[in-house]
């Protein structure tokens, strides 16, 4: 079966949404912009990885960089980012929550041994991301080879599937105006193919040929008449014939086009005889303005020249609005600066080593006119074996920040648009810019206001749960929620239930496997579900995923690298299994408890009822409805106690029925903590806190309340220790050292002279080894170096 389809760039379907009767004033395009970019922050996240193969059993480590879209620099925002690994089916396979700080963060991902072979999709984003196209979550491609397990059957299509796109320059193809068309053609796996094409009119006259010139990627030139049918007829690979109608077209409009001469961009506007009147070009670049200014079409054309030097590096936006202030044609640019990339530059101190010897490698970073400047790093050294992609050719923080994570869709090779001669850069970039269409930019929310769903995470990572009535399932509204976890450290949040039965916990410091608690903190009989929303999107891009192959003479290299791998596993794991300890704060909420009773220092009584009564004075045990209950003194003279319920924590988990307590084993009980003051805590009001602490800190068979769920939740994710052993400090050389990932580091730094060092050792496997060390200086510009050694 073959698929082919069309795309008109985005300005059509900005023209058939806009035209239904809105309007916009000229003038008010560039106060309606800042407004829109000031309500919609955009952030980027860029993940590197340490490779981009790996097999089943090994972990994947990375750092991430959170910079916002304009400038690149670290954002420190979001305080959680969310990590995934995707397989072809959009199946999460591991999910984590990484901690961000001052806009990076960085983490680890074991990969279960019962993966299957393939291909798989590592994407990262924040919750506020979440407001927006997937299609600009960052993505990478990596594979996972499971060398102990047969490979999953592939269904493969019986002919090769081929998608062909037109792209109009501006949007629009309009009788008797001369237009440039972009074309793109892919396979099933979303790769380019070559192919030779023809444009023929009703008569089968050859109107124009056009072939791609990389990446299955290129444009022609296009003059429609009135009246007369085309159709193109592409020659495909393996004798494949593709007969397909062009684009549609219109009989009266505009075109535009740019083009580059010498240093100034030309932008010609046509239209046809009964199209006349005002237009609006407004150029902007990653939510900045470069350009606004009206225009009038004489005898159907205006022109404008733009200098390049006036545009900002990267993808500019060219649109052009009518008089009507609705936009009619838009185009990219891609503005290839020589200054927008960091020099890094990493030298390793020789280029050849022995098993098991130092390496140190001297790392400086400059910016484009050679001046000294800090930087902020992360490496990655690893054997350069057949199963890696080729760095010279995967995504890196400079080609993702300026090219990929402003086009949805995917780029193939996209180091190619930096690399090679000026003039095959221009030609390529320029192809790339016609046939991507639109980007995460949307002029039809320019005019609209701007309504999250999800807030950003600016602190803490936010848990959400969906509280609904149990009998009817409708939502539960204003309803005081709990989360806790129990332990010797106060881990308990509470919320109350929106409109929609939302719940919202504002978690600090949440890191690591717990079991938690959710309950209602109201002691009515009425009962309640809970539903955990994830924190994961599930919203996907329409990335293609190419498959895995891998020809057989890898047979030998698998075979090596899982023995290797299965050894370093056996010897080593507690090493790789190290965390790095929490430096967190232990101090509870509430802070430091106004009365503390450690009761081993009392005379120990037999109930709860009695320890109360007898040392613990803050707190009066009374009796309603037969059923004793706490209540906190207020401490001032004459006030007596607190009317509103006091907080009682046992183990730091919320219990609404005392009755419980007072039936609780007392030897059980450590100590007790009074907080003799009334707290305010997130909606909720209490007369003061009480809180027990058992010996074990696990509530020790307390019975929770009815309607309590009890749950397993992943916190943030635990910052696994890289294994790097120094062999002189007396490890052992008797256990075998079969890395074939000699260092990783998401900590690299330069100072303010631009300088920085780093060591590490050789292990006991010989062969060419990769260094790849990529960041971002502190203007922002992000830069990246690849370095080469041989161990014999």
């Amino acid at each position: 079966m073959m698929i082919y389809k069309y795309s008109l760039s985005f300005c059509m379907l900005l023209i058939s949404v806009l035209a239904m009767g809105q309007t916009t004033d000229l003038d008010s395009i560039p106060a309606s912009f800042d407004r829109y970019r000031t309500a919609q922050l955009q952030e980027k996240l860029f993940v590197h990885t340490d490779r981009t193969s790996y097999l089943a059993g090994e972990i994947a480590w990375f750092k991430i960089y959170d910079v916002d879209a304009s400038f690149h620099k670290p954002m420190g925002v979001s305080a959680v980012a969310y990590v995934e690994i995707l397989d072809r089916e959009n199946k999460a396979v591991v999910q984590a929550k990484v901690k961000l700080q001052d806009g990076k963060g960085k983490g680890s991902l074991y990969l279960p041994v019962s993966l299957s072979s393939g291909g798989y999709r590592l994407r990262a984003y924040t919750r506020w991301m979440k407001n927006f196209s997937p299609e600009f979550f960052f993505e990478e491609s990596i594979n996972i080879i499971n060398t102990l397990k047969e490979p999953d059957a592939i269904l493969v299509a019986k002919e090769l599937q081929y998608d062909v796109q037109f792209f109009p320059e501006g949007g629009n193809l309009v009788d008797g105006l001369t237009s440039k068309v972009g074309f793109r053609a892919t396979d099933h796996s979303g790769n380019g193919v070559n192919f030779n094409g023809v444009i023929l009119d009703e008569d089968n006259t050859v109107i124009a040929e056009f072939k791609p010139t990389k990446f299955g990627i290129g444009n022609f030139s296009f003059t429609p008449m009135k009246g007369v049918k085309y159709h193109a007829v592409l020659n495909l690979p393996a004798g494949r014939v593709l007969k397909e109608n062009l684009p549609e077209r219109f009989d009266q409009g505009v075109v535009m086009a740019l083009n580059e001469v010498q240093n100034q961009i030309k932008v010609t506007v046509k239209s046809t005889a009964g199209v006349a009147g005002s237009v609006y070009l407004f150029v902007h670049s990653r939510n900045r303005v470069e350009y606004a200014g009206k225009g009038t079409l004489i005898d159907g054309l205006f022109t404008l020249e733009i200098s390049k030097d006036r545009l900002k590096d990267g993808i500019s936006h060219f649109t052009l609005f009518d008089v009507q202030g609705r936009p009619v044609c838009e185009r990219l640019y891609f503005n290839d600066l020589p200054g927008n990339s960091l020099l890094v530059n990493a030298s390793p101190d020789q280029q050849e080593y022995g098993l098991r010897k130092p390496v140190v490698v001297d790392i400086s970073s400059a910016t484009a006119d050679l001046k000294p400047i800090a930087a902020d790093l992360s490496i990655s050294v690893y054997r350069a074996d057949s199963l890696q992609m080729d760095p010279a050719v995967s995504v890196d923080i400079v080609n993702y920040l300026l090219l990929g994570s402003e086009l949805a869709g995917t780029i193939e090779q996209p180091e190619y648009y930096f690399s090679g001669s000026v003039a095959d850069r221009a030609v390529a970039l320029d192809n790339l810019m016609l046939t991507h269409g639109w980007s995460r930019f949307k002029w039809d929310l320019v005019f609209k206001p701007f309504v999250p769903v999800y807030a950003p995470e600016l602190e803490y990572h936010v848990i959400t749960r969906k509280l609904v009535a149990a009998d009817t399932k409708a939502p539960a509204v204003g309803v005081d929620v709990d989360f806790a976890i129990a332990g010797s450290r106060v881990q308990f949040y509470n919320g109350q239930s929106d409109a929609n039965g939302m719940v919202n916990f504002y978690t600090k410091d949440l890191y690591g496997p717990h079991v938690a608690v959710l309950q209602t903190n109201s002691s009515s009989d009425s009962l309640y579900d809970f539903d955990l929303l994830s924190p994961f999107s599930d919203r996907f891009s329409s990335r293609s995923l190419p498959a895995l192959r891998l020809p057989s003479e890898l047979n030998h290299t698998l075979l090596v690298n899982s023995i290797n791998m299965q050894a370093l596993n056996m010897y080593h794991k507690k090493e790789l299994n190290q965390m790095t300890a929490l430096n967190l704060d232990s101090v509870s909420f509430f802070g430091k408890p106004g009365e503390y009773y450690l009761l081993d220092n009392y005379v120990r009584f037999p109930t709860i009822d009695e320890v109360l009564k007898e040392y613990v004075l803050a707190v009066g045990v009374r009796h309603r409805n037969g059923k004793p209950v706490m209540q906190v003194y207020s401490g001032v003279q004459n006030e007596g106690f607190f009317e509103e319920r006091p907080l009682v924590l046992f183990d730091g988990v919320p219990v609404v029925n005392t009755d419980k307590i007072f039936n609780y084993d007392p030897l059980k009980v450590r100590s007790i903590e009074v907080v003799a003051k009334k707290y305010f805590y997130g909606p909720a009001i209490y007369g003061g806190i009480i809180k027990f602490n058992t010996y074990k800190n696990n509530m020790d068979n307390l019975e929770l309340d009815p309607g309590s769920v009890v749950l397993d939740y992943e916190g943030l994710q635990l910052n696994r220790e890289f294994y790097s052993p120094k062999y002189d400090a007396g490890v052992s050389h008797r256990l075998p050292d079969f890395r074939s990932l000699l260092y990783w580091s998401p900590d690299v730094s330069t100072d303010i002279r631009g300088k920085g060092t780093l060591n590490f050792y050789t292990s006991d496997r010989p062969g060419v080894y990769m260094g790849v060390i990529e960041g971002l200086g502190l203007n922002g510009i992000p830069g990246k170096k690849v370095f080469k050694f041989e161990v014999k």
